[in-house]
């Protein structure tokens, strides 16, 4: 560089450093998208703490179905299989659940309600507890003039409509509040969360949305200080700071106790050109919101996500996938509802077919989908989580490779494991660029596949547009490849002399606990026999496999391993 001026010394460090960057981003792509992936887990270290928030709750569709022997016995099996502490449905107040033929308050019953909150007390739930829809006899609007949810009140069945006089919603809110604490103590409900309506339907922010928040959050409190009220429960993460300044208000403030708000991975915020390139898109649209939240000293809960509307898939391994790379990116989170644990659900109506891309984690007939065997792997997880360095998520996330570690716990689904304590959770992820996207054809009244449509929910379409809703379904793209992966497990000298020289590792894949696949193999039976049910089951199993270990040194071990697309490794030892 002595032959240089200082500019151009200058210019060529700055040519050199872009060079480097070049060269880095090119090796972590050939290393997401190419044979070898490494990483390194420090099994030695004493970790840092992993809340299990996840497991804070999880998504159902309508109350109602809260009374249904099917519903309540998938919601047990979540609560034992998958250690779900809490649940939110829609439509506690609908009118099928018979709660308030009039504003009279002697004509409010809350008989439907105790059944299915006397099932969740049962069960050592502690529900989000929807404010929701707007009783008929309450609502602002008669006959054809009232509006519901996606334009169905046959499936869906939510109002979404104002009151005719907010004073009637304070006092129905007011004595469900009083019978819940009547019925099941101070104690119990203060443990208990209180949220106001959802995604805003029918009540834009600030108006009415405001009045029918204050409304409700005044009847909260005014039966117990202590019991906990939030929202807004906005679809993509709208309207949270917004939310945050309206209860800070000095010359009308309104008391809360939580943010609450929803995202998919699939909506409009992560199809932009700006961020269709981000892999984490779905996670930093998350934390973004969350963290006006922290800056408010406000606990912050996202009640509905999954990986995905438009076009992603609940039925195959990709769920699972998603799942084990986002847990590890979402700690700041303070709860993370899955929508949904069960496909006994109606917002589509209900519908018949074993795998219909439905939103639950189970199907029909109690088949277990490979993102419930994702949870049931994440329900032992240990309350300490590893360092973890290398070119995977959440270190990379350029990377189509995630892998977390924690230690303690105790497995659930590999009884073999050793006394060291480890778990390992590797998937193989990268988001769909095939999201499916949808516009209304106003001649028609019919929503269609549109690559430059403004939905990407085509239930949301069908909503804006009145048509009935096309099938979205795209099977995984090509952007996930199949890559080996290396993991080196450094550990103490004594860790070492207890480590195996074979491990148990479960798999999620298109080849492993596959139950779609089977029931495809069957011809797709809408309403399947005892012994194809039977048959879904058995495929639906995780089955344990064994994976060398290779020993390095005195502290150093390692385990290579290949994955398909959109798959998972789970391992303990």
């Amino acid at each position: 560089e002595g032959k240089h001026t200082s500019e151009q010394k200058v210019a060529i460090r700055i040519m050199r450093v872009r060079d480097s960057i070049a060269v880095f981003l090119a090796v972590s792509s050939c290393i997401a998208l190419g044979s070898d992936v490494p990483a390194t887990v420090d099994i030695s270290s004493a970790g840092s703490t992993l809340e299990h928030y996840w497991k804070r709750c999880v998504g159902s569709g309508h109350m109602l179905l809260g009374t249904r022997v099917d519903w309540q016995r998938h919601l047990k099996l979540a609560v034992e299989e998958l250690g779900f502490t809490g649940i939110r449905g829609h439509g506690l107040l609908d009118d099928d659940m018979s709660v308030a033929r009039s504003t009279n308050p002697d004509y409010f019953s809350f008989y439907n309600v105790d059944q299915v909150f006397d099932y969740l007390v049962e069960l050592k739930m502690k529900p989000v507890v929807e404010l929701s829809f707007m009783p008929s006899a309450l609502a602002k609007c008669h006959g054809s003039d009232c509006d519901y949810a996606f334009g169905d009140h046959g499936g869906y069945k939510g109002l979404i409509m104002p009151p005719a006089d907010f004073e009637d919603w304070y006092t129905l809110v007011k004595k469900l509040v009083s019978h819940l604490m009547e019925r099941y103590g101070e104690e119990e409900v203060a443990s208990w969360y209180f949220e106001v309506w959802n995604e805003l339907w029918g009540m834009p922010f600030p108006h009415p949305y405001v009045d029918l928040y204050n409304a409700s959050a005044r009847a909260v409190k005014d039966v117990n200080e202590k019991f906990r009220v939030g929202g807004p429960a906005t679809m993509q993460t709208q309207f949270v700071p917004e939310f945050i300044a309206a209860c800070a208000n000095k010359s009308n403030p309104m008391p809360v106790d939580f943010v609450s708000t929803h995202f998919y991975p699939t909506d409009p915020q992560c199809q932009t050109n700006s961020t269709l390139s981000d892999s984490d898109c779905f996670a930093h649209m998350v934390l973004k919101a969350q963290a006006a939240a922290a800056e408010a000293k406000l606990p912050f809960f996202i009640t509905e996500y999954n990986d995905g509307l438009g076009g992603s898939s609940r039925d195959d391994s990709s769920a699972a996938a998603f799942v084990f790379r986002h847990i590890p990116l979402m700690k700041k989170l303070d709860m993370f509802s899955w929508w949904t644990f069960s496909d006994v659900f109606e917002e589509d109506w209900m519908l018949s077919d074993e795998f219909h891309n439905g939103f639950g984690m189970m199907t029909l007939h109690d088949i277990r989908k490979p993102v419930w065997r994702a949870f049931q792997m994440l329900q032992g997880a240990g309350d300490k989580e590893l360092p973890v360095t290398g070119f995977v998520s959440p270190a990379d996330g350029n990377s189509t490779v995630s892998v977390w570690a924690t230690s303690g716990g105790t497995p659930t689904l590999l009884t073999t494991a050793s006394d060291l304590g480890i778990q390992l959770f590797v998937s193989n992820y990268h988001r769909l660029s095939n999201t499916a996207r949808f516009s209304c054809n106003n001649a028609t009244k019919q929503c269609y596949k549109d690559d430059h449509g403004p939905f990407t929910d085509s239930a949301l379409c069908g909503a804006n547009c009145g048509g009935v809703p096309v099938d979205t379904y795209l099977p995984a793209s090509g952007d996930c490849p199949s890559v080996n992966v290396s993991i080196v497990l450094r550990h103490s000298v004594d860790q070492g002399t207890k480590m195996p020289s074979t491990i148990q590792v479960l798999i999620l894949d298109a080849n492993h606990a596959n139950p779609q696949k089977k029931w495809e193999s069957m011809g797709s039976p809408r309403y399947p026999t005892k012994a194809q049910i039977a048959a879904m089951d058995t495929a639906s199993q995780v089955v344990p496999e064994p994976l060398a270990v290779e020993r390095m040194g005195p502290t150093e071990s390692r385990i290579t391993f290949p994955m398909l697309p959109y798959s998972t490794l789970y391992t303990a030892f």
